[in-house]
């Protein structure tokens, strides 16, 4: 008789990493680009992507990931692939801007039940930014 494998897992990860010294360069269409590589990206890791978003110096993401990825490789594969991005595509000619990413980044595991909350936080970046209501603990 044949024993079968089976495995399941829900893990869920909230990334936050900023832009080097904290310069202010993410715009619109910055952003827009970072959250498109992050999704690509995402996807050849075998990972989702539940939300991405970010400010002018810093950057969001909350991942359903797998067991078989570590978070180091997560963060590594999206700093590095949308900063390649954005710097020889998005401001290919723009020689007066670059974006570079800080060295580390945060990670904190999400419970299941607080998912649809951390997903809203992160896609109203922008209104807690300017109200001043950005929830220190999801902030790096």
């Amino acid at each position: 008789m044949e024993k079968r494998k089976w495995s399941f897992s829900k893990i869920y990860l909230h990334f936050v990493w900023t832009t080097k010294n904290r310069l202010a360069v993410i715009d619109k269409s910055i952003k827009k680009d970072i959250i498109k590589v992050l999704c690509s990206k995402a996807k050849d890791l075998g990972i989702q992507i539940i939300e991405a978003n970010g400010v002018a110096d810093h950057f969001h993401a909350l991942v359903e990931s797998t067991p078989t990825i570590s978070p180091s490789d997560i963060a590594k594969n999206f700093k590095g692939s949308s900063a390649h991005f954005v710097n020889h595509v998005t401001l290919k000619e723009d020689k007066l801007r670059s974006l570079y990413w800080q060295d580390g980044y945060g990670v904190v595991s999400v419970s299941p039940s607080a998912v649809k909350s951390i997903g809203e936080y992160i896609r109203s970046q922008e209104v807690h930014h300017s109200e001043g209501s950005s929830i220190e603990e999801y902030e790096i």
